[in-house]
């Protein structure tokens, strides 16, 4: 009996290694929570196509749309906590949700594993727009208060983005149009419903260089090396950033050695010269962050958010 017994715990001892080289076993499933076309379905998809070198078996990227990016995040929740699904992420609402609305997670319910690429946040009118700078956009709003339209996805990341303007310069009175991920506000500036929107600039670019948009400036707490000459808006005397990154999550107690894993082949992926050459195309930044680093750029993003939040009052 004791042989027996001895025989069968030798077994599974000598499997935890076959299970850790093999696995995955089957494709993994990517959840990107917004629509396609925008920047985190973009970046998802190069990566996930440059990955198959490094990984047995394919990334599979699904689009969960809705609720403004909870409804493809509740899904990850959901799922079996075994690495087969993933929550490809920014931190939008699902670091602020659980502030302002009745959401009953955030990103703390996950497991971070790290992040992946950056990409730079523009600020941007349709062509015919009379504004040429930021600061036109501005003084025109403090001079024509509730005329502007702005549009934007309440309580994501162009909301606070936009509040941290507020911040930098009083409060602004723009009119508010509420729309979702970056490919719809995009749309709303092409269609004339809207004056002014911030999109990750990646989702914008095509049309940038159409003439169709115009760039004003960008986000980012510093100059992009991949738009050297478009001015952020500090440089323009809004003390406004925003450095937009997408993070890897999966299910809360997936086991180690598989999050080893997929930190190891994303890691892998994003120092191939392949990749790097595919996310630079489309305006991204390969940026891979250990999970230390990741937890720690959620958390200040989510400390930021906490604060505006407080200040104009939308804290449940």
């Amino acid at each position: 009996m004791l042989k027996r017994l001895f025989t069968v715990l030798l077994a599974v001892f000598l499997a935890v290694p076959a299970f850790a080289e093999t696995w995955p076993e089957k494709p993994v499933q990517v959840v990107v929570p917004w629509n396609p076309g925008g920047s985190s379905d973009i970046s998802a998809r190069i990566v996930g196509d440059k990955i198959r070198k490094f990984l047995p078996k394919p990334f599979v990227i699904s689009n969960i749309t809705g609720a403004l990016g909870l409804n493809g995040a509740r899904q990850v929740l959901k799922a079996r906590p075994d690495g087969y699904t993933l929550l490809w992420e920014h931190p939008g609402n699902l670091a602020v949700a659980s502030m302002v609305t009745r959401a009953n997670f955030s990103w703390r319910d996950f497991d971070a594993l790290c992040t992946v690429v950056s990409s730079d946040m523009a600020m941007l009118v349709p062509k015919n727009s009379p504004f040429k700078d930021a600061r036109a956009v501005f003084d025109y709003i403090k001079k024509n208060p509730g005329k502007l339209r702005w549009s934007l996805s309440l309580n994501g990341v162009s909301h606070f983005a936009y509040l941290a303007m507020c911040k930098s310069l009083g409060q602004l009175d723009a009119k508010l149009i509420p729309t979702s991920g970056d490919k719809d506000r995009v749309v709303s500036l092409l269609s004339g419903t809207s004056d002014v929107t911030c999109v990750s600039y990646a989702a914008a670019r095509p049309y940038v260089e159409s003439g169709d948009l115009r760039l004003l400036a960008l986000v980012n707490s510093k100059r992009s090396d991949l738009a050297p000459d478009v001015p952020t808006l500090k440089e323009q005397g809004i003390d406004a950033a925003y450095d937009y990154r997408c993070s890897v999550f999966t299910g809360k107690n997936t086991p180690d050695n598989v999050k080893a894993i997929l930190i190891d082949a994303l890691k892998k992926t994003l120092e191939d010269p392949e990749t790097i050459e595919a996310l630079k195309a489309q305006m991204f930044h390969p940026d891979f962050q250990d999970t230390a680093a990741t937890i720690r750029n959620w958390e200040q993003d989510e400390a930021l958010y906490r604060t505006l939040a407080t200040e104009y009052k939308l804290l449940k």
